[in-house]
This record gives C-alpha cells, sequence and structure tokens, in this order.
C-alpha cells in the first residue's frame, strides 16, 4: 500500500479500480478471508467515492459561480469609481483640493513634456 496518501489518485488508476471493483462485485461466489475485503464494503467504498467526487463536483460548480459574481461585483465598483473620480473633477475642477484627497494629482502637480537631462555642473 502506499504510504503517501495526501495526493489524489490519477484518473487512469481511479478508473482502473472502479472497473476491478465492479468485476469483483460481479463474482456470485467471492468470499474473502480477510473481513476487511468484502464485497459489501467495496460496494460501500465506491458509493463514499462517487458521492465525494459529485459533492467536489457541486462545489467546484459553486466556486465558479461565487467567482464570477464576486469579478461582477468588484468590475461594478470599480466603473463606479472611475465615474465618481469624473464627476469630482467636473464639479471641484482638475485643479481642487478635493482632487488631492482622492489620491489623484492635482494639474498643477502633474509634470509635462519629456524628461531632461540633470546636468553635471559644466557646459559644452
Amino acid at each position: 500500500m502506499s504510504k503517501r496518501k495526501t495526493s489524489r489518485i490519477t484518473q487512469r488508476v481511479l478508473l482502473k479500480d472502479q472497473q476491478t471493483a465492479s468485476a469483483v462485485l460481479g463474482l456470485s461466489n467471492y468470499n474473502p478471508a480477510n473481513a476487511e475485503y468484502t464485497s459489501g464494503k467495496l460496494r460501500e467504498a465506491m458509493e463514499l467515492v462517487e458521492a465525494a467526487l459529485a459533492a467536489e463536483q457541486h462545489a467546484a460548480e459553486a466556486l465558479a459561480k461565487a467567482r464570477e459574481q464576486a469579478v461582477e461585483a468588484e468590475w461594478h465598483l470599480h466603473e463606479l469609481v472611475l465615474g465618481v473620480k469624473r464627476q469630482v473633477i467636473a464639479q471641484y475642477g482638475d485643479d481642487s483640493d478635493e482632487i488631492a484627497r482622492l489620491g489623484m494629482k492635482k494639474k498643477s502637480e502633474r509634470k509635462y513634456g519629456r524628461p531632461r537631462k540633470a546636468s553635471n555642473g559644466t557646459e559644452s
């Protein structure tokens, strides 16, 4: 038996396990010496795997839907904030203190044009 039981079993191995379990369940005279490996326990384990996979799929779908709703809400907020910024500029002007309170630069604080080279004190 594998010692590392924290990682998923590959789909290929799981499919083979399910096929083997189905084949064993089809045996009419299967009577193991070890009570841990009875048909009933095998059937319970298969049902448990099916239920767990269905629950996982349901949770994945719920996560995808919740993520979609969160993205939509984020974009809605972002669009509102952009509109609010435009409205503040329209109401107070682009060089007002209210603009600075929103975290934007005043028009008078913006630097226009190309950056100039710093002179090192000598001109040629």
